[in-house]
């Protein structure tokens, strides 16, 4: 009997909390703004024409020349780049936006050109026919 004695009686339930409860203000300590590691700086590889692709080359020297072959030529290097893994790729594309963008340039003046030859040809007959008027006086 000694031994019940010893024990401790059970804990009585802790009253509910009071819902709007105040509670000090205690200050967290200071976080620093997460700041990545800077990159390792990367060391420039040689680098040579000996293994740049040919049609990158061509494409943009001929996509000043000739746009569609400009053009032509960088899709030649780009599919045989991605198959033999040469270099040159940013060469290739290089070629294409010029070639595709002196094409464009080419076509709106072109374009122009033809516009400015229809309204002269039309105020040509739009004067001629004033003329025609004046005749029949």
């Amino acid at each position: 009997p000694e031994q019940a004695y010893a024990q401790q009686p059970p804990a009585a339930p802790a009253a509910p909390a009071a819902p709007y409860q105040q509670v000090a203000y205690q200050p967290q300590p200071e976080v620093q703004p997460y700041q990545a590691e800077a990159p390792a700086p990367r060391t420039a590889l040689p680098t040579t024409l000996a293994h740049t692709n040919t049609f990158a080359l061509l494409a943009i020297i001929l996509a000043f020349l000739s746009p569609i072959a400009g053009i032509v030529f960088g899709h030649l290097a780009l599919g045989q780049i991605k198959r033999n893994g040469d270099t040159g790729r940013g060469i290739a594309l290089t070629g294409l936006i010029l070639g595709y963008a002196y094409f464009v340039l080419i076509a709106l003046i072109l374009i122009a050109y033809i516009g400015m030859i229809i309204v002269m040809f039309a105020s040509f007959g739009a004067a001629m026919s004033s003329f025609d008027s004046f005749d029949s006086f």
